[in-house]
């Protein structure tokens, strides 16, 4: 081996490479080794050629079937990727519809429970909570209320329909038969009554001016006395006043026209009957037909002392025995001698109005009994602390004297036909 390996040697003696350029001269020394491995290199170029060349052509063909199925492979995942991929926008447009639809059921779960919280605030019930049962509970109270509804509605017809008998017995017209002609059939009976309402007004409103002025002249009668007084007559008279109910009376509606008119009659009727009551009580005529006023009411000399004395009545100068009557209808309370007055009688008239009478010469009357107008209570005389025949005349209101005088002169309007004689 050794003796082989020192032939391979000795074949490469060192040598020297010239190289020349112009004049000058180069040497490369090419060594032993550098040979061997300038050498070997080569061979194993050409060995690794030949080697490579070998295997090329042996593996060309299993090369191209593996080319071939890498080209497969290939062709199968791009099949696979596109798969994929269409899965993944399937896969995502399944989602999409799947969140649309849980919206949409949160949507009618919402609805679900804003119709049965209506449902149980509207029948005061507690409906069932899961849908597959409220459906058919809910047709069940549907149909109850319907029928319910049906019910009130059949009422309501009959309500109408009596309401337009009513109607009809009020107005003179003939009702209805259906209820589809109620409405054109008042349409028409309401023109009839506001013709009928407007008729009665002007009618209202002529009794009004009338009891106006009658209310008026029996107000004058009474005008001047204590009984004028609002705090002892206990009204106002509303007669004759103007004001803003006048202006509804010519612009309202016909009913309101009307409905003012009723109130201003009321209030005169009222007026009149408070009146008419004033009237028979007032003592609106003297006590006796003739008589000459000897002392009027208020300060005076007193006929015995001569000192300045207060006289709470008048002194009616008449003939001994002339008749003492009643000025107004009453009720005796007190009838015989009393101090000063001589025989004296006492007439409660009602409405807090009294009547007295004194110096009387007899007396035709007892306590309790009940007088008319103009009855005779007695005699004109000059019993008890008089200084002549006269009858002494008083009239007190609350129990307090007031001016008979006052009355006296009222009556005169009212009794025109009876002459007085004053003498002052």
């Amino acid at each position: 081996m050794q003796a082989t390996f020192q032939k391979i040697i000795a074949r490469f003696p060192e040598r020297s490479l010239v190289l020349r350029t112009g004049s000058d001269t180069r040497y490369i020394v090419l060594k032993t080794w550098h040979q061997v491995a300038a050498t070997c290199a080569v061979a194993v170029f050409f060995l690794w050629t030949a080697v490579a060349s070998i295997g090329f052509s042996w593996n060309h063909n299993e090369r191209l079937v593996v080319e071939a199925e890498l080209a497969t492979t290939v062709a199968a995942n791009k099949l696979f990727i596109a798969q994929l991929e269409n899965d993944q926008k399937n896969a995502y447009e399944l989602r999409q519809s799947f969140n649309e639809e849980v919206r949409k059921n949160e949507g009618w779960v919402s609805r679900f429970e804003t119709i049965r919280d209506l449902t149980d605030d509207v029948l005061n019930k507690t409906s069932p909570a899961v849908v597959s049962a409220f459906i058919p509970w809910f047709q069940d109270q549907l149909a109850i209320r319907i029928s319910l509804v049906e019910q009130t509605n059949a009422d309501l017809t009959d309500l109408v329909m009596d309401m337009s008998e009513s109607v009809a017995e009020i107005s003179g017209h003939r009702p209805p038969q259906f209820v589809e002609d109620v409405g054109p059939w008042l349409t028409n009976v309401a023109g009839d009554i506001t013709e009928a309402y407007e008729t009665q007004s002007e009618a209202m409103e002529v009794l009004h001016d009338t009891m106006t002025v009658t209310l008026s002249k029996g107000f004058a009668t009474i005008d001047g006395t204590p009984l004028a007084d609002p705090e002892f007559a206990g009204f106002t008279p509303s007669f004759g006043a103007g004001g803003p109910g006048h202006e509804v009376a010519k612009f309202g509606h016909v009913f309101e026209r009307f409905q003012d008119r009723s109130d201003r009659l009321m209030a005169l009727g009222q007026d009149w009957q408070a009146l008419r009551s004033m009237l028979e009580c007032a003592p609106l005529s003297p006590p006796v037909d003739y008589y000459n006023l000897t002392s009027p009411y208020g300060k005076r000399k007193d006929p015995f002392t001569k000192k300045p004395a207060w006289h709470e009545g008048v002194d009616l100068g008449a003939w001994p025995g002339t008749r003492v009557r009643a000025t107004a209808s009453g009720t005796v309370t007190f009838a015989g001698r009393k101090g000063g007055y001589g025989r004296f009688v006492i007439v409660d008239h009602g409405c807090g109005i009294e009547t007295a009478y004194g110096h009387l010469k007899k007396i035709y009357v007892k306590k309790g009994a009940t007088v008319d107008y103009r009855e005779t209570l007695g005699q004109v005389g000059s019993t008890g602390r008089s200084t002549g025949p006269h009858v002494h005349y008083e009239v007190r209101i609350q129990g307090k004297p007031v001016d008979p005088y006052q009355f006296i002169k009222a009556g005169r309007y009212v009794f025109k036909e009876q002459k007085l004689a004053d003498a002052k």
